[in-house]
């Protein structure tokens, strides 16, 4: 049911193992990164949890401050400023510390004096108001950061914040392991990914056009890629119109709704044309995944391929241009032999042929084509652009 392996199966398989993990390398170092809520630090805003499956995951915005050189405090460039509120992921500046990297919300900015008491936080002495997105927090007066008055401990350094967590009566954050240098913070949380019952924007970014102009292009990708179409790489090809190395587009529904990551079909579909190019899985497996060709044979049609020309029940097949095919040798007699076991078509099959088949890689060879192993009609080839064109039947 599933399409069978092969080398070159399992070489693409490899290629494409690389390309994602480089691709995810490149995400993760400049954009955005996932993290695991290590505790509950900042409840009920997130929930931790260290057990497995357990607790928030949130993606991190590693651009929006600037980009750090990988595996260095200091940053490329500076992007924009932190500000009061925002929910940050950065590494923790006490040493040996249980968790190397932590979430907090930053309520101190540079140059401000900072205390609390009553629950509240004062800057320069004036209470700060908690936005409408925050929880109701009574910040305790723990710790020393913010909390004593001496300058010391009440200044926010330039280049410097003070976080806490939103869970303040049990979040070692700050107050006790003092102010935090910009470079040590990797990204703004963006969002709760997972679980997805708590899935919830920090940004606002799902509220605007972008988005949904995103989610939907995403949607119809996926769709198209999973019930409509793909890109195939053909290590074989048909002839100057179709060659090995080219990447053709396929039409996958031509032939019925496919069920993804089968050759079953939710819905039948038309038939293939006699003269049309398809991409179709070899019956026996073997080195290739996908063959290309064209279809010479319909069902119940007995073909005979004498000197390189194609005849149909006896009589000749005219293609604009006219073709002449490769003979095939003596270990190919699909076509060549009058026994109807050879030459007739049998019903849901399809005699499928490449005009540069001197190495026998199409049905002369293979036999009949079953129409599960049609995977689709060949529409264009796309890659390289020098050899870029639209495919037609004969």
């Amino acid at each position: 049911m599933f399409g069978p392996a092969s080398k070159d199966n399992a070489v693409e398989w490899v290629k494409i193992i690389i390309f994602a993990v480089a691709v995810a390398a490149l995400i993760r170092w400049p954009l955005i990164e996932p993290f695991k809520i290590p505790s509950g630090s900042m409840e009920p805003t997130l929930h931790g949890d260290e057990r497995l499956g357990r607790g928030d995951r949130v993606f991190v915005n590693k651009w929006i401050y600037g980009v750090r050189y990988p595996f260095m405090k200091k940053r490329i460039w500076y992007g924009e400023d932190p500000q009061r509120w925002d929910i940050v992921v950065f590494k923790n500046p006490e040493p040996n510390a249980a968790h190397g990297t932590l979430v907090k919300r930053i309520v101190g900015m540079p140059g401000e004096e900072i205390q609390i008491r009553n629950g509240r936080i004062y800057a320069n002495g004036k209470a700060l108001e908690l936005p409408p997105s925050m929880p109701d927090i009574h910040y305790t007066s723990a710790g020393v950061y913010g909390v004593w008055s001496d300058p010391e401990h009440a200044i926010v350094p330039q280049g410097h914040y003070l976080v806490c967590g939103d869970n303040s009566g049990n979040s070692k954050d700050g107050r006790y392991f003092g102010w935090l240098p910009n470079e040590n913070i990797l990204g703004r949380v963006a969002c709760i990914w997972f679980p997805p019952p708590r899935w919830r924007d920090f940004t606002g970014f799902t509220s605007t056009w972008w988005w949904a102009t995103l989610v939907t292009a995403v949607a119809l990708f996926v769709f198209w890629r999973l019930f409509i179409g793909r890109s195939v790489h053909l290590r074989t090809g048909v002839d100057d119109t179709v060659k090995a190395g080219d990447h053709v587009m396929l039409n996958r529904a031509a032939y019925g709704l496919p069920m993804p990551f089968t050759n079953l079909r939710f819905s039948r579909g038309r038939e293939p044309q006699r003269g049309e190019i398809v991409v179709y899985r070899p019956p026996s497996g073997g080195d290739h995944e996908f063959l290309v060709g064209r279809v010479a044979g319909l069902p119940r049609e007995q073909v005979n391929m004498d000197d390189g020309r194609l005849t149909i029940d006896g009589a000749p097949v005219v293609t604009q241009p006219e073709l002449r095919f490769t003979p095939a040798d003596g270990a190919a007699p699909y076509g060549r032999s009058k026994s109807k076991e050879y030459s007739l078509v049998p019903e849901g099959h399809y005699f499928i042929v490449a005009e540069n088949g001197a190495d026998n890689l199409d049905s002369r060879s293979l036999g009949w084509i079953p129409r599960r192993d049609v995977v689709g009609s060949a529409k264009l080839v796309w890659w390289p652009l020098s050899h870029a064109r639209r495919l037609v039947p004969w």
